[in-house]
């Protein structure tokens, strides 16, 4: 019977276009975006191999990854935004994959699910997920049940990826984790470090706002608005500066560069909610 809690490396390479399960080839066809669901284990097991045969005959896009970061990543440009680890054996799981897989969902809003035996799926909690875990499916686990619920989530990713997409920049992990948690009710947050890490998104995605700290070490927010200016592609994404200091100095700095706005990082959750949910609305006008 299958169990679900709502929470608020070896084997073949992730193959990119197609998914091949007991020597049939399954098709894929639309999903969210275009992108694909990700299954991550140590090993292709049978179960697992159900539920993406299952989903795939119900159009989904379905794609698999070793237990390995090299693997991982290589399948990440294909993702739809919901990725499920199946734990086969606890003792086969490496904590930097984990480490690694917590991040990416973290910084760019991913959905995970993690499918085990409800003891290893506590000790991953332990060691690793004490955040960012989106679900839970407990063994014994139903290929045809799984394969439903899964259905439920990617409607349920649909709905975000409806919303207004916001990339976060800043150089503390501290803000980017806080903002993300008072703004992704309502909005699709996209978290990097640096305006380096910015550039490199901003070469495939298009987000509707960026929240920008003005004070980053290496390039500044204020050297990062000025590439972006100097982009015709990217030079139209509106910027909201993220400053923590108000003296007249850096006001007349920041007003200077012609962005969107800028908030005070000191404000109360309230303020900076409300200052982005207004900028949205004067866009709708």
């Amino acid at each position: 019977m299958l169990s679900r809690k709502n929470q608020s490396g070896n084997g073949n390479e992730a193959d990119r276009s197609r998914f091949i399960v007991e020597d049939e080839e399954i098709s894929e066809s639309s999903a969210i975006g275009g992108g694909s669901i990700l299954f991550i284990s140590d090993k292709e097991s049978f179960i697992l191999k159900s539920i993406m045969k299952n989903l795939a005959n119900q159009g989904q896009n379905v794609i698999f990854a070793p237990f390995d970061i090299e693997a991982i990543e290589e399948a990440r440009d294909y993702l739809c935004g919901l990725i499920y680890m199946y734990v086969e054996d606890i003792s086969d799981v490496d904590m930097k994959t984990c480490v690694y897989l917590r991040d990416l969902c973290a910084e760019n809003d991913y959905d995970l699910f993690i499918m085990g035996y409800e003891q290893d799926i506590n000790e991953l909690r332990e060691q690793c997920f004490n955040r960012g875990i989106a679900g839970e499916y407990l063994k014994p686990i139903n290929a045809k049940e799984v394969a439903a619920e899964i259905i439920e989530d990617v409607g349920d990713e649909a709905a975000k990826m409806r919303r207004k997409h916001i990339l976060l920049v800043d150089d503390s992990g501290t803000m980017l984790t806080t903002i993300k948690s008072w703004l992704d009710d309502k909005y699709r947050i996209t978290m990097v470090n640096s305006a380096m890490n910015a550039i490199t998104f901003l070469a495939t995605q298009t987000p509707d706002l960026i929240l920008l700290d003005y004070e980053m070490p290496a390039c500044t927010g204020g050297q990062f608005l000025e590439m972006m200016k100097a982009d015709e592609k990217i030079t139209d994404i509106p910027v909201i500066f993220l400053t923590a200091h108000q003296d007249a100095e850096t006001v007349k700095e920041v007003i200077a560069l012609k962005p969107a706005g800028y908030l005070l990082k000191s404000l109360p959750k309230e303020e900076i909610v409300k200052a982005v949910d207004e900028f949205f609305m004067k866009q709708k006008m």
